[in-house]
């Protein structure tokens, strides 16, 4: 669950670069002798079709038919042509095949209104399916970086949740919530991004407060922990991706304390809802990393850097290509060029085997780094 819906891409920044470190799969980089964040530039790839998630992780493909009661029978989806388009574009979305599912989200939408004009169907029904292709678009319209028409599409899908009676603190609404925040913080809108952040973590928090007791009860073994259903888990997981965004935000704005405090509760949740061994785990590690490196806590950042390492080797994950270069960051700082080389190199080929772009390009940029520093070094034990 641990992807960012809009990339990151670096920006020049004048005078010498000194470091080089990622915050999930956005570059950023440090002036020397200074261990805060300079600017970063919010680029969409747009030409990327696979979702990477920021602000908000692993979010969904659409919202289903079953949270409007529109639980179909296999027959009945068959025999009802809507309801089998809305279907065909969900799997053409996931598959991630964003132009087949744009041209199919529209298609229902004509589909319906034709429906309803000849009252093939009702009122009811037709603003359950303007309401699915709204969602179902905006999460494209996000995915390929049209902001502006993705906020307007999340807020009338929030709008049609709600005329259907879902309650403001359904996960829905706050999984749309977290959307519009995330959007709010890539544009600026900092009060709104914000307030979007805090309205997710204090709708699910008290949702889960006998959850986490039981997490922090010392006394009862884990195993003898009932075990959580599918809508506690999507509670738990969003309110994780919450925390991690929210943490990220304020990393961003300086507000280290605070950020810290976020990051904590998020790696909580991603320890004990999804386990040591998934990718939203190292995120949140990364994420922890890169805060005790601009708050020059290199030693604490190494030691989760590593951790996250060892862990992603054992169990193969994605996202642990972007920890190789954070670490490499850190060799450079402290002037260790040769393990810097080592771990910017493993980095690369690392992202390779896993096709992590994003990764990839910060290894690069990793290795160019300390071939600079090395050539220097070689030159000034030449001249002297």
């Amino acid at each position: 669950m641990a992807s960012s819906l809009v990339h990151f891409l670096r920006c020049s920044v004048s005078g010498q670069i000194k470091k080089i470190f990622v915050i999930n799969g956005s570059v950023f980089h440090l002036n020397e002798g200074r261990s805060k964040l300079i600017s970063f530039l919010r680029c969409h790839n747009s030409k990327s079709t696979t979702p990477r998630i920021n602000a908000v992780m692993g979010m969904s493909y659409g919202i289903t038919l079953t949270l409007f009661g529109l639980n179909l029978s296999k027959k009945e989806e068959d025999n009802d042509i809507l309801t089998q388009k809305y279907r065909d574009a969900r799997l053409a979305h996931m598959r991630q095949d964003l132009k087949k599912a744009d041209d199919l989200y529209h298609e229902c939408l004509k589909l319906a209104s034709q429906l309803v004009e000849s009252k093939s169907i009702t009122e009811e029904k037709f603003l359950t399916a303007r309401t699915l292709m709204y969602d179902g678009l905006a999460d494209i319209a996000m995915q390929t970086g049209n902001l502006e028409t993705a906020e307007l599409l999340y807020k009338d899908t929030m709008k049609g949740c709600l005329q259907h009676g879902m309650a403001l603190t359904h996960n829905t609404i706050v999984e749309i919530s977290l959307k519009l925040a995330s959007i709010y913080a890539i544009i600026g809108k900092k009060t709104e991004a914000e307030a979007g952040y805090m309205f997710c973590i204090q709708t699910q928090t008290p949702k889960l407060k006998e959850r986490v007791k039981q997490w922090q009860d010392k006394k009862t073994p884990t195993v003898l922990h009932p075990e959580m259903d599918e809508t506690e888990k999507d509670t738990a997981a969003l309110l994780g991706m919450a925390l991690g965004s929210y943490g990220r935000f304020l990393l961003y704005e300086k507000r280290y304390q605070e950020a810290l405090g976020m990051f904590e509760k998020a790696l909580m949740y991603a320890k004990h809802v999804l386990g040591y061994n998934s990718d939203q785990y190292i995120v949140v590690l990364n994420d922890l990393a890169t805060l005790y490196i601009v708050t020059n806590h290199y030693q604490e950042a190494e030691n989760l850097l590593l951790e996250g390492i060892n862990l992603s080797s054992k169990y193969k994950l994605k996202e642990g290509a972007a920890l190789y270069s954070n670490l490499g960051a850190i060799h450079i700082r402290n002037r260790n060029i040769e393990d810097a080389i080592k771990s910017c190199q493993a980095g690369l080929e690392y992202a390779k085997k896993f096709d992590h772009k994003t990764a990839y390009s910060m290894a690069e940029s990793c290795l160019k780094k300390a071939a600079t520093l090395m050539s220097a070094s070689s030159d000034k034990k030449t001249n002297t």
